[in-house]
């Protein structure tokens, strides 16, 4: 696979790939041509031997060669390239997970002559090594971060090559299509029969299709790795803080019949429906309130108004009364459901009645938090107002990474300025090939063949030490 040039120096390096802290254990993770040669150093094994075999446990004890006395008690595991997971020779070092012992066996390798691992570098190698392309490497990313398992699965099957296999299948057919393109433009004097432009515009136009459905999948399944905002607005007193209580399933807010209760505003992160949710409690909204809760009110309205959607809540016992027109002034159009709360408080009919003042079109849930009714409901209401028409996720390569769903954007123009090329007469050959060209461009981005370096960089910095 051919990459871009980010400097590899050779050295070996290392960190720790557990989080710090107190844990049953701690894993020091070496990579690099030295690897074999420090763990020789270091650990002792319980059995010596003269030679270490790849792939297999050692137990034994990390010794500080300075006075061979024991830093910790170890498995040690040594594999050799090229069946890891950098393609090069890679060392573990398992031990207690005290921040203590992992920290000297992270001193010790150093003192060896080791560098501390970059962020993401173990990952980085194992894509400039060609073990995994881009796509695959961002997987891994993901799998470390994945807030549901939505979301986990994803991302698994973006690195089990799902996504990258979809998108070599369309830069094949590209290729194939620039080096007819290429031959008939280079090499005039072979006189070779002009191509068949009609075949051709069909090819880019299949083309079109599998770039545009795929790229289609961005808006809903993005949810499930990104998360949304969601904010429970309303006025004062209508169970708001009840129902995040019940939606986060604890006593998150404090509940009280008196209005003006919330004065700031409370954040908690849920998954409903397979979707990270950082679900945010605001301040009532009402004209009259004093100098500190106006500020609670003016942060809600400025909450409700960079939300990614908004639970309106509002009392069933005064339906009549809420000033539908104000709410629409601030509500997110398209990303409001209005949820009728206290249902439990008003007859059948009433209830009824009082819906019929609601705005037309307006989406409705009726609820009531403190009995719990019609939650779940409410529940299958935000996944639909959410994913809109649900595609069916799991039987094909989705896109859940901005990067990709812009560089598919840019492969799609190009593909249809070069289908326009294709149906023109006489074809203009040498616009139609730049085009062709500028697509495989853009597909190669995204499997990190023809990704700029600082792209590169800025990808793997995003990656925890270790990984």
């Amino acid at each position: 696979m051919k990459v871009p040039a980010l400097p590899l120096d050779g050295d070996t390096i290392v960190a720790v790939s557990t989080p710090f802290g107190v844990g049953g254990i701690g894993i020091v993770r070496i990579s690099g041509p030295a690897a074999e040669k420090t763990a020789a150093q270091l650990f002792h094994p319980k059995t010596p031997s003269e030679r270490f075999t790849s792939h297999q446990f050692y137990y034994g004890h990390i010794c500080d060669p300075r006075d061979n006395s024991v830093v910790d008690e170890a498995l040690m595991v040594l594999m050799r390239a090229p069946k890891t997971y950098t393609r090069e020779d890679i060392v573990e070092i398992h031990c207690h997970g005290g921040a203590l012992p992992v920290r000297r066996i992270l001193e010790l390798v150093v003192s060896r002559g080791v560098r501390p691992a970059e962020p993401g570098e173990f990952t980085r190698r194992a894509f400039m090594n060609g073990r995994i392309d881009l796509v695959q490497a961002e997987a891994v990313a993901d799998i470390v971060e994945a807030k549901s398992a939505t979301a986990l699965r994803f991302a698994q099957r973006q690195l089990d090559g799902g996504l990258s296999q979809e998108i070599r299948g369309v830069r094949e057919t590209l290729k194939d299509l620039l080096m007819e393109m290429e031959a008939w433009l280079d090499f005039p004097e072979e006189d070779l029969p002009d191509p068949d432009f009609d075949r051709i515009r069909g090819r880019i136009e299949e083309m079109i299709g599998a770039v545009r459905e795929l790229s289609a999948t961005y808006a809903e399944a993005h949810l499930y790795r990104d998360g949304v905002s969601l904010v429970i607005g309303g006025r004062p007193n209508v169970g708001k803080s009840t129902l995040l209580n019940v939606l986060v399933g604890k006593e998150r807010a404090i509940v009280s019949p008196l209005p003006g209760t919330t004065r700031d505003y409370l954040e908690e992160s849920v998954v409903l429906a397979g979707i990270p949710v950082r679900m945010i409690d605001t301040a009532g909204l009402r004209e009259d309130a004093g100098e500190i809760e106006a500020r609670g009110v003016a942060f809600a309205r400025r909450q409700i108004e960079t939300a990614d959607f908004l639970l309106y809540v509002v009392d069933a016992t005064r339906l009549e009364s809420e000033r539908w027109g104000r709410v629409a002034d601030f509500a997110p159009a398209g990303r409001t459901l209005v949820v009728i709360n206290k249902i439990d408080l008003v007859p059948a009919a009433a209830l009824e009645s009082g819906m019929g003042s609601l705005p037309p079109g307006v989406p409705r849930v009726a609820v009531s938090a403190l009995y719990r009714t019609g939650i779940e409901n409410l529940g299958e209401e935000i996944e639909r107002q959410l994913t809109g028409d649900k595609l069916d996720l799991d039987s094909r390569a989705v896109i859940t990474n901005v990067r990709h769903r812009q560089a598919l954007e840019r492969c799609l123009d190009a593909l249809e300025r070069a289908a326009g090329q294709a149906s023109a007469r006489p074809v203009p050959g040498d616009l139609l090939a730049a085009d062709l060209r500028h697509a495989l461009r853009a597909l190669g981005e995204i499997l990190g063949e023809t990704t700029p370096e600082e792209i590169l960089r800025g990808i793997f910095d995003t990656f925890c030490i270790g990984k």
